[in-house]
């Protein structure tokens, strides 16, 4: 299995409840098997882009459009990015509006803008399972080395803190669960501190199935 999903493997990913314990029910385990299809389709879709990326880089053409979420689908605002990906609304935020560098506390602009994410999932998706993911650039941890081992670590702790907010205001602790990617998911080059910038990011994935509520 690719190291990327070592994070998933050590942490836990969404694969399971913060409240399960012992062998779980069967509707746990049945949320268990449709967050790793997801999870699936979601490495399928990267991995497609990045295709379709380095063909556009070569001149063989364009890079493939994310998935068109429909009528009724949230709008991006400047601190949030919601992006549809066939059962999937993914709301990206950026690290630097949720946590300090080198930190995995969350700061009162980050609640601000969570509250604003809560709301549009109770809403339009009040039957949808949430999975947060966290990601990094490709800097190695210097100043937080005390609490933080390495970029697998922080991600994974903001993952965390973003996770225990959501359910803390009403998401169902049942139907969420995290990811710490660290730096194995780039969205953009780390060559230039742009790059950077749009690689740090906590994404908050609402996995619909399909089933999601228009209001």
């Amino acid at each position: 299995m690719n190291s990327h999903l070592r994070y998933v493997l050590v942490g836990g990913l969404a694969l399971a409840s913060l409240t399960a314990t012992g062998c779980g029910s069967s509707k746990r385990q049945l949320a268990y098997a449709k967050v790793q299809i997801s999870e699936l389709e979601r490495e399928n879709q990267r991995l497609d882009a990045e295709l379709a990326a380095c063909r556009a880089d070569q001149g063989h053409g364009a890079p493939v459009a994310p998935v068109n979420p429909g009528d009724g689908s949230p709008a991006n605002t400047g601190d949030v990015q919601w992006d549809g990906r066939a059962a999937e609304q993914v709301a990206t935020i950026s690290n630097e509006i949720l946590f300090k560098p080198g930190s995995a506390v969350l700061g009162d602009k980050a609640k601000k803008v969570l509250n604003d994410v809560i709301s549009t999932i109770k809403s339009k998706y009040p039957d949808a399972s949430v999975r947060v993911e966290g990601h990094t650039d490709d800097q190695d941890i210097k100043r937080s080395k005390d609490e933080h081992k390495d970029n697998w670590d922080l991600s994974g702790n903001r993952s965390q803190a973003v996770l225990h907010y959501l359910i803390d205001h009403g998401i169902a602790p049942a139907k969420a669960g995290f990811a710490g990617y660290g730096k194995e998911r780039p969205v953009a080059s780390n060559a230039s501190n742009d790059g950077k910038a749009k690689n740090r990011r906590v994404e908050i994935v609402v996995i619909t199935g399909g089933g999601a509520s228009g209001k």
